[in-house]
């Protein structure tokens, strides 16, 4: 394990009977931006918590750029923490809570300034005066930001930051929280169980599922090259189809394929089901759905007989040529499979397999 930035290792965490974490080993790249992503009940606010100190593992360590920092208390480890309430005192304008973690480190002039210049770093220095009630969520999740990275932390942890806010204020927060976090170059970990969340923000996505840390890598690494079919399916949309349904050259009978939506492609070069490719499958429409930027077709795969069978597929289709084909209910659409855009997951589930 690298000794810059923070090492999580062999982590273990139960409550009662309940095991939270399960020998969670991750390194987080100092300056780098890091989402530890899953479902509710995954473990990640629970690992968040013990890389806060919120919380003690029963076994492993939290090192920081060398240093085991396990049992350091939290106001001791120089972190920045904003909660998903974002934690604002109600009776504390925009200034006094931003500058509220400084009293007493520092003289009353340097803490003005300080404050003068988170608010302009967050873009809030109209409304330095207001109280926290007189704030949208947007303005008091920059408020609860600039508090944290006010006290100029080693390490920012986010918990859901963003969950409480409706879908434009999040976007748009987004990208100010990336800006920011790239220009001051803080190392920040985020949990969220937003998947377009973490794809756009992230340096760098820690999946978990069931208290262990099922894959780590980029954005465009666990999208592309998901190594379970649990993170296929839990980052975008995925197909899944059993190993006889479609041609995969050393495929068990048992074991899964997958393919992403957008990566199937229609064939119009064939005329009947069973006239189709050899990579290719057919269906018939059930359900077009538009999606702005692209159409999303469900359709009933054909079996061999050229009959509705009891499987589905989805196909996105570019909005651009969606009106070159015929969506009619129960049209035979033939799909062509492109094999190195498939995902094989062997029987036994020892992860992806390439081509």
């Amino acid at each position: 394990m690298r000794n810059d930035g923070l090492a999580i290792n062999g982590i273990r965490k139960t409550f009662g009977s309940f095991q939270a974490l399960q020998d969670v080993n991750v390194h987080i790249p100092k300056g780098k931006f890091t989402c530890l992503l899953g479902p509710s009940g995954c473990g990640k606010t629970t690992l968040l918590r013990i890389i806060a100190g919120l919380e003690q593992a029963d076994t492993g360590t939290v090192m920081q750029d060398g240093k085991d920092i396990s049992m350091l208390p939290t106001a001791k480890r120089n972190f920045g923490i904003v909660f998903q309430s974002y934690a604002l005192f109600p009776n504390l304008t925009v200034s006094e809570n931003i500058g509220y973690g400084l009293k007493g480190k520092q003289p009353k002039r340097q803490i003005e300034e300080r404050v003068k210049e988170m608010l302009e770093l967050i873009g809030l220095t109209a409304i330095r005066e207001r109280f926290p009630a007189q704030l949208s969520g947007g303005q008091q999740q920059r408020v609860a930001l600039a508090r944290a990275i006010a006290l100029s932390p080693d390490i920012l942890l986010l918990d859901e930051p963003l969950s409480a806010l409706d879908a434009k204020v999040r976007e748009k927060l987004r990208e100010q929280l990336c800006e920011l976090q790239e220009r001051l170059g803080i190392t920040t970990v985020m949990v969220t169980h937003d998947q377009e969340e973490a794809l756009t923000m992230a340096d760098q996505i820690v999946v978990m599922d069931h208290g262990q840390v099922v894959q780590i890598g980029t954005p465009q690494e666990v999208y592309d090259k998901p190594k379970t079919p649990f993170v296929a399916d839990f980052i975008g949309a995925i197909n899944f189809f059993p190993a006889g349904t479609a041609r995969w050259e050393g495929a068990g009978p048992n074991d899964l394929l997958a393919i992403r939506p957008e990566h199937i492609q229609i064939d119009e070069t064939q005329g009947s089901a069973d006239e189709q490719r050899e990579d290719g499958i057919s269906g018939f429409v059930q359900h077009v759905e538009f999606r702005g930027a692209f159409y999303r077709v469900s359709l009933q795969l054909a079996n061999e007989l050229g009959r509705h069978s009891d499987m589905n597929v989805t196909v996105d289709i570019s909005s651009q040529t969606a009106n070159r084909y015929d969506w009619s209910r129960n049209k035979l659409l033939h799909l062509h499979l492109p094999q190195e855009r498939m995902l094989h997951y062997p029987a036994a589930g020892a992860g992806i397999v390439e081509e």
